[in-house]
């Protein structure tokens, strides 16, 4: 028997009488409209499960995964200072290359492995747990900043350039920079050569010395009365001594705590090279005897006769107090001629000539230089 279906359905419901019972079906046409298109009513009610064999190969991709990142990791752990990526894919060559792009993506979003360039080579380093907690919550901009920050090591990077190499616009930087700032993984430093310019390295870099000036200078002024006092107290030193070598300069300056800074012995040749230009001191070079250079040379207990070679040992730098130095005046530095600012107009008998000169006798007459007066 066939009867007409509820509104909403198509065709009919079929009913049947088999052995007493009666039976209904419900053809697939039959089915409303906002459930058409199922393979059957039981569909619509179920979830459909993933099938075991879809779970194994998510399995098996994760485990591939798994084992390639830990790879990684494991080269990196053995170079510490980074390894190449060149160097990289021969030590895992084994793992496949899309395998290794992955997990080497995986691991770069996770903050456990930081990228650099080297030059023109791209090197991979392990991110320790200390640093991993001062990235924690900072975004891709903010460590693309960093790590530009950190390529340019102790002799900083100002922001036009840094803008240039991120491609950021400068209120994303700037903001940035208050960011890392506040977590202390970056600092602002100024330059004594522009003193207007600001450069940012890593929070804990000591500024290069054209950055700072150096021991010369102190909160970015050049300290012309400290390095006055160095002068006097080396020349003394070379005057009381005699005979004295850079070394030796160098302990006493260390020992005598003239500087509040330390003052390697790049610091302290500047300083006697300047009492070598003023003529205060001398220098000369001279070779010390070399191990083959015995007393007796021949072994014939005659040594004033031997032949020596002193040339085969070390060249040694001394420094001595000057022979003829050079004096801080003289008569001719003193005459007033050579600075006065008429000098192209004063002729004999001329309205300004040497004999109505008045410096001219205050030094003859007076002995006054006319420079310090």
């Amino acid at each position: 028997r066939t009867s007409r279906g509820a509104p909403g359905h198509r065709g009919a419901i079929r009913s049947s009488n088999v052995g007493g019972r009666v039976r209904h079906e419900h053809r697939v046409a039959d089915v409303p409209l906002a459930l058409r298109g199922r393979a059957n009513l039981s569909s619509c009610f179920t979830e459909r499960r993933p099938s075991r064999r879809r779970k194994g190969r998510h399995r098996s991709l994760a485990g591939k995964s798994a084992m390639a990142e830990a790879a990684i990791l494991e080269q990196c752990r053995l170079h510490p200072e980074g390894i190449p990526d060149q160097d990289l894919a021969q030590k895992i060559s084994h793992i496949p290359v899309n395998d290794r792009a992955q997990a080497i993506n995986s691991l770069l979003s996770s903050r456990k492995l930081q990228i650099y360039k080297d030059g023109d080579t791209i090197v991979y380093k392990l991110v320790m747990q200390e640093e991993a907690v001062k990235f924690r919550g900072l975004a891709s901009e903010d460590l693309l900043v960093y790590q530009i920050i950190q390529q340019s090591g102790n002799s900083g990077i100002w922001t036009k350039e840094l803008k240039q190499r991120s491609n950021l616009p400068q209120a994303k930087i700037t903001k940035i920079f208050k960011s890392l700032e506040a977590r202390k993984l970056i600092k602002a430093v100024k330059s004594v050569s522009q003193q207007n310019r600001k450069v940012y390295m890593l929070y804990e870099l000591e500024p290069s010395r054209e950055i700072t000036g150096g021991a010369w200078y102190t909160e970015h002024e050049y300290d012309a009365e400290f390095i006055n006092v160095l002068r006097e107290q080396c020349e003394k030193f070379i005057v009381g001594q005699g005979k004295v070598t850079l070394d030796q300069v160098s302990d006493f300056v260390k020992k005598t705590k003239l500087s509040h800074v330390e003052l390697g012995k790049e610091e302290v040749l500047q300083i006697v090279n300047t009492l070598v230009y003023d003529g205060k001191v001398d220098q000369f070079d001279e070779h010390e005897k070399g191990e083959g250079d015995a007393d007796d040379a021949k072994g014939d207990g005659d040594v004033a006769n031997d032949e020596r070679d002193y040339g085969d040992g070390e060249k040694v730098t001394y420094y001595v107090p000057a022979a003829y130095p050079v004096p801080e005046k003289s008569a001719l530095t003193s005459v007033p001629c050579g600075v006065c600012p008429v000098f192209n107009e004063c002729r004999p008998g001329g309205l300004i000539s040497p004999e109505t000169c008045v410096y001219m006798e205050e030094w003859l007459g007076l002995g006054m230089d006319p420079v310090d007066s």
